[in-house]
């Protein structure tokens, strides 16, 4: 048999039911003062009892911030008779800590139906926000990775053919100068367009570095030597005002690192940190430190370009100035190539820094506030080991001694085949061409007593450099090749250790560059 409650242990029983809700339950009067409420909204509220709540109103309560927001709502619902459910809002725990809810109000009716308040639940989705968020995060991320990853193709692509063109601009400059007198009028017209030429080189280097195709010539160093040694000449290329202070740490582990590349790292960044401070009326410090930074897998997630990073211990170095400081948007288009916010851009820019580090398996992070500075923090990974040196650099002589031979050019581009042949004959070489690999063993395999050397291009389609190489080397195993490429060295030869490659040119070369590789490729120095 059912026993009949009274009203007081009807009011208890009530009471219980809301309590052992999870969610949150309260209710105000036409007023906004509260009615009554559940434990669990009391707690949220600074209560120790869910009595506590009866009298007051948001503004006495831990969520005052929000009380103008929640009155608006209640009085919304009150005034409309309809209800308003399942919209987020925030609110202000009695810790201080911001958390978001999930709310729904509903008018709240007399036994005859007229409203006489507001009945409200809501839920706690902090944690399903924060996961949202960084979620978001994680996608731009991606985004931005893949964008800076495609304007890397790009970059790399368009530099690759250019360096090609200019292998013809150069070339030709190079072998109009060497048949023209220094008297000839033309000479100084010449000269114009092979420097030109040299700047758009430049500016392929750039593009290059930025796509991380850059050419390294690596070794093991320590980068805190490499900073001590720059000081004199950092100091005269910033302005007077502007004052530097080294911090740099003992017994730092060995970066494997082309130093020409790091030393262009260095250069851009305190030049960037002088010119911040001197957009001010004060003089100002710039900072650069280095260290070392052991980096977790939570640790890496937080860094913006995190693309390929492993845990474990790197090298960092840090530029930090105490300028302008940038916004928000600035910082977030500061990697793309050819931005600025200079009136007159030079370049690449930090697009080529990025670049410049992420060929070296590095990162950068970047923090900066309006008026308080920017930090730029360059972390580089702890050598495994002495690289290999470049063993192909020009010996800046060019032998006067005629080569003899023949020499296969291999190159998909019409206008380097035929610039490459006619330098080559001015060396006293024969030429024999081929439009690409596949066609090169057929010319080879015909012409191979006559042979002394292959020229050979690394990027072509049906058949490329290595596959080329591999094929030649089956033919004859002392073919001597010297293989030639727009982009870096080290990606291009590392493919080829042991293998007895004779050398390697990077496009775009000149006159002097080919005679010298050639003649220490071929023993007629």
């Amino acid at each position: 048999m059912t026993k009949n409650l009274d009203p007081h242990e009807s009011q208890l029983l009530f009471q219980a039911v809301l309590d052992n809700i999870p969610g949150r339950v309260f209710w105000k009067d036409l007023d906004c003062v509260y009615l009554g409420c559940n434990r669990a909204f009391a707690s949220d509220a600074g209560l120790d009892h869910p009595d506590q709540i009866i009298g007051k109103n948001d503004y006495e309560l831990a969520f005052s911030e929000q009380a103008e927001l929640y009155r608006a709502d209640d009085f919304a619902v009150m005034k409309s008779g309809e209800s308003k459910v399942g919209y987020e809002e925030p609110q202000t725990t009695p810790d201080g800590e911001r958390i978001w809810l999930r709310t729904s109000k509903i008018p709240l009716r007399s036994v005859g139906g007229e409203i006489i308040g507001v009945l409200g639940t809501y839920e706690d989705i902090t944690a399903y926000k924060n996961a949202e968020e960084e979620q978001r995060r994680l996608e731009a991320r991606i985004q931005h990775a893949q964008k800076l990853e495609s304007l890397g193709i790009l970059a790399g692509g368009i530099a690759h053919d250019f360096n090609n063109l200019l292998v013809a601009v150069l070339g030709h400059a190079d072998l109009a100068l060497s048949d023209m007198s220094d008297t000839s009028p033309g000479q100084q017209h010449l000269e114009g367009i092979r420097t030109a030429a040299m700047r758009a080189r430049e500016l392929t280097n750039q593009m290059l570095a930025y796509s991380g195709k850059g050419r390294f010539v690596v070794r093991s160093l320590d980068l805190g030597e490499v900073v001590r040694e720059m000081g004199n000449l950092l100091e005269a290329a910033i302005p007077k005002k502007v004052n530097i202070r080294y911090v740099t740490a003992d017994d730092l582990p060995s970066v494997e690192v082309d130093v020409a590349q790091i030393r262009q790292v260095v250069m851009n960044l305190v030049t960037n940190a002088a010119e911040a401070i001197e957009q001010g009326d004060r003089d100002g410090l710039v900072t650069l430190a280095t260290g070392r930074q052991t980096l977790s897998e939570e640790s890496i997630r937080s860094i913006f370009f995190d693309e390929g990073l492993t845990a474990g211990e790197y090298v960092f170095l840090e530029v930090h100035d105490d300028g302008c400081g940038m916004d928000k948007e600035t910082c977030d288009r500061l990697f793309e190539p050819f931005f600025t916010t200079k009136f007159q851009g030079r370049g690449l820019g930090l697009a080529a820094v990025l670049g410049i580090v992420r060929g070296h398996g590095g990162t950068i992070k970047v923090y900066s506030e309006l008026g308080r500075g920017t930090s730029f923090k360059v972390l580089l990974p702890v050598g495994r080991g002495v690289a290999p040196r470049d063993d192909h650099e020009p010996t800046g002589s060019v032998s006067t001694m005629a080569l003899q031979g023949t020499v296969l050019v291999v190159d998909d581009e019409e206008l380097v085949r035929n610039v490459s042949a006619q330098m080559l004959n001015t060396m006293g070489l024969e030429v024999l061409t081929a439009v690409d690999g596949l066609d090169a063993l057929d010319v080879f395999k015909a012409n191979q007593d006559r042979i002394v050397l292959v020229l050979l291009d690394m990027t072509m389609p049906r058949m490329d450099g290595e596959e080329t190489f591999r094929e030649l080397s089956a033919i004859a195993p002392d073919v001597r090749v010297v293989l030639t490429s727009g982009y870096n060295e080290q990606d291009a030869t590392n493919r080829f250790v042991g293998k007895g490659l004779a050398g390697f040119i990077r496009k775009p070369f000149t006159l002097h560059d080919l005679k010298d590789l050639l003649g220490a490729a071929l023993g007629q120095e």
